[in-house]
């Protein structure tokens, strides 16, 4: 069976996106001689026939009255399990069901028909969404209503799924509804100042006020004048810790975490549980909980930890096919021969051609997004692809093969030199001035994303290829989490990290899943670039399953020690644990109690404080009549440097 090529531009499917502005199309040459020729296998994610509701649901226990020691001694809370057939079908996730939702309605679908004021509706209207997938309202009606009652909610989809409109529903109704605060947490400023310039253009008439808190940017008066603040995991922990001293967490209602997978993250995923834990412990079911994660073979202790219901769909709007290339071989994800990359033109020096693939999407009147590993490799690569086309569309009269001619006529068309100048000029204008290399690159579509820029830069280089007139970016890893940048096609450069070792999973599947954009392609496409070296460990990163999320807690030795010594710290100095008993409470409260014996952790409790107390970070003092642990200066000092203990002696 002969697979599908990429089809032309169909018209935009529900819900209906505003597309970027790209170059009218026109007859192009059959030139996507990378498409795969054969197939003996499923390259998609998705069908065309998916009807957007394959799912699972499991009700977590929210029994209010558990205690620490029996928090501590619980075993593993069940996890829920995926089974995977080969099949030409969509993948189906099976578990236990608690509470199928109930059918949808065509009510349900719209979102006018979920009681947000008028001017939120309009606002959502200008931006092309005035529905919402089946599987969304599914998520958000799962056991039936308690989430939209304020009931906690974990869920998971693929990368441009719709994740996020279902927790903007959530939170924006929670706020609406009980006149509280919301705080929305994502791991990365770029990504925070991207929604929070979208939740401002969206509740713009409906008076309420959003602000970031990222970075050096805090507003005036802080979370007290702010309705929804959008922070990185940093600076919503410092929020949370503020309103624990000062006893007003109870003015949050709606707590949405974006990546709650980063729970994992050996930097900063410890920080997160730590105010996942805060809120529970002094909370409760107060403030609602929303996690957004991507798919993980143990979901269901996440959702077991934070009380919550637990939705999972494999749904994409825009069916994806994931290949891999060796030499100019195109494999499926099982490693099989599909097709061979033959270029209609001679490129020079294009030995892995990476230029041609760029250049024949180009030609789709397409996009494409091209991920490097290190920021050297990122500079190198644009210049290298500008080069290429230069000269590919470079006026040559002495040219006479029919091919490169009508190639040479389609990439001129494509490319707008008016537009392209605009961009430049918008970058001319920074503070920082234009860079001497992305101007150089700029000027035949092509443009790289990475720290180096400065915020101004990289919002104008987002802005020209969200707007189709850059039609390559070449950027690093971390932009396939730090912006929503969809392209047509997606291609990584190699299967490797910046320190040189393979990527994750859930890294690859972020990355891969940027290709295809909604309301604008039909398909999307990822070509991940290896060695033949590289071909059994890129064997296991393309089929494998992502690794469990584990408590960064429980890092073993003095890892583990160092990291429950601070969250110790933090509950003291807040006020909302004073005694060895609320102590113990509170690291009941942790995605670690589920995951160790109880003999183990409350050894661990033990060593910490004693540690605190004989480094003296705390003290034991007489408070109205009862010895209650208290924080010294140092210890206060040391969590307002954000400092770990052992940093702080």
């Amino acid at each position: 069976r002969l697979p599908p090529t990429l089809p032309p531009r169909l018209p935009p499917t529900l819900p209906p996106r505003l597309p970027p502005t790209l170059p009218p199309p026109h007859p192009t040459l059959p030139l996507h001689s990378s498409t795969p020729t054969s197939s003996n296998t499923d390259l998609s994610s998705d069908t065309s026939s998916n009807t957007g509701h394959s799912s699972q649901t499991n009700t977590v226990s929210n029994n209010k009255s558990s205690t620490a020691k029996s928090l501590l001694i619980q075993k593993t809370p069940n996890k829920s399990k995926t089974v995977l057939e080969k099949s030409s079908s969509p993948v189906q996730p099976v578990c236990p069901v608690a509470s199928l939702p109930p059918p949808v309605s065509s009510t349900q679908l719209l979102i006018s028909g979920w009681g947000l004021p008028t001017c939120v509706e309009e606002s959502y209207r200008e931006k092309g969404i005035v529905s919402m997938f089946p599987w969304q309202v599914e998520c958000l009606t799962v056991n039936k209503g308690t989430v939209l009652a304020g009931g906690n909610l974990v869920y998971s989809a693929p990368t441009s799924a719709g994740k996020t409109l279902v927790a903007e529903m959530l939170m924006m109704k929670r706020v609406f509804e009980t006149g509280k605060k919301a705080l929305l947490i994502l791991p990365f400023v770029s990504l925070a100042r991207e929604k929070m310039f979208h939740l401002q253009s969206l509740l713009r008439e409906a008076g309420l006020r959003v602000e970031g808190f990222m970075g050096s940017q805090s507003p005036a008066g802080g979370l007290k004048t702010t309705d929804i603040g959008v922070a990185t995991i940093e600076k919503a922990n410092s929020l949370v810790n503020r309103l624990m001293e000062e006893g007003q967490l109870d003015t949050i209602g709606c707590v949405v975490v974006d990546e709650l997978h980063m729970l994992g993250d050996q930097s900063r995923g410890y920080l997160l549980e730590l105010l996942l834990t805060k809120i529970l412990y002094v909370a409760g079911s107060a403030v609602q909980i929303i996690g957004m994660s991507a798919t993980l073979p143990n979901l269901g202790d996440l959702a077991n930890w934070l009380k919550a219901s637990l939705y999972t769909t494999n749904f994409r709007p825009v069916p994806l096919t994931e290949l891999v290339k060796i030499d100019n071989t195109l494999l499926s994800l099982d490693l099989k021969p599909v097709g061979v990359v033959r270029p209609a033109i001679t490129i020079p020096n294009d030995t892995e051609h990476i230029s041609w693939l760029c250049l024949e999407t180009i030609l789709e009147t397409h996009s494409v997004l091209l991920f490097c590993p290190i920021k050297s490799w990122v500079e190198k690569l644009a210049e290298s692809l500008a080069n290429d086309f230069f000269q590919v569309g470079r006026p040559d009269p002495q040219d006479t093969d029919t091919v490169s001619i009508n190639i040479r006529s389609k990439l001129q068309g494509e490319l707008s030199g008016d537009r392209l100048g605009e961009v430049i000029e918008q970058l001319r204008r920074c503070p920082a001035g234009l860079d001497s290399t992305l101007a150089k690159v700029l000027r035949v579509g092509v443009a790289f994303h990475h720290a180096g820029l400065t915020t101004d830069e990289r919002d104008i280089v987002e802005a020209g290829f969200k707007s189709g007139v850059v039609r390559v970016l070449v950027a690093t890893s971390t932009l396939s989490s730090g912006v929503n940048l969809p392209a047509r096609r997606v291609i990584l450069r190699c299967p490797l990290t910046y320190n040189g070792q393979l990527m994750d999973r859930l890294q690859y599947k972020q990355m891969v899943g940027r290709a295809g954009r909604k309301g604008v392609d039909t398909q999307g496409e990822s070509i991940l670039i290896c060695k033949q070296a590289e071909r059994e460990k890129v064997a296991q990163l393309v089929t494998g399953e992502p690794e469990p999320v584990v408590s960064c807690l429980a890092g073993g030795g003095s890892k583990l020690a160092a990291s429950m010594k601070r969250a110790i710290l933090e509950v003291i100095v807040s006020g909302a644990a004073s005694t060895r008993e609320e102590v113990e409470r509170y690291a009941g409260c942790t995605l670690l109690a589920a995951q160790l014996s109880t003999s183990s952790q409350g050894n661990i409790i033990l060593e910490c404080v004693e540690f605190l107390e004989n480094n003296e970070f705390i003290r034991l003092q007489e408070v109205e009549g009862s010895v209650r642990y208290v924080a010294t200066r140092l210890g206060l000092a040391c969590l307002a440097s954000s400092l770990a203990p052992d940093e702080g002696r």
